[in-house]
């Protein structure tokens, strides 16, 4: 019997859910739930497991990918491993509008809609309605 399977079988002969016992160590639901049924038990989570519920067991994920976690220390780790990493894509970057705000601001004072000013500045009403959010202008 592997040691996420001890983990489990405590929790059901206590009563416990993985929800209720995520939410107790801070964990999310479904990362506890991958890591106890894949026994991919890190060593945060054996502290935390014996901390909280004083339950031993021993750390059991491979330790090949602690070389590349050393390797991509620096970075942030992508959530369940998977996508961007958190904040990626978010922020005002450079776009063809920032040489016209003057402008825009002025069209928008005068009641131009976005419409309008998307068409004159080849661009879509949603993106103009995004560009002015992220630059705080609406």
């Amino acid at each position: 019997m592997n040691n996420g399977h001890r983990v489990l079988q405590w929790a059901q002969q206590n009563g416990h859910t993985v929800t209720w016992m995520a939410d107790q160590l801070g964990y999310s639901r479904q990362r506890l739930s991958v890591a106890l049924h894949q026994n991919d038990i890190s060593f945060s989570l054996c502290n935390a497991l014996y901390e909280r519920f004083r339950i031993r067991i021993t750390p059991l994920r491979d330790l090949s990918k602690l070389g590349k976690a050393k390797r991509r220390k620096g970075r942030q780790k992508p959530i369940l491993g998977r996508g961007r990493t958190p904040g990626a894509g978010r922020g005002a970057r450079a776009s063809k509008l920032d040489p016209h705000v003057d402008e825009i601001t002025g069209l928008l004072a005068e009641g131009a809609t976005y419409r309008e000013i998307a068409k004159r500045f080849g661009t879509t009403p949603s993106n103009l309605h995004d560009w002015l959010k992220k630059r705080g202008l609406k």
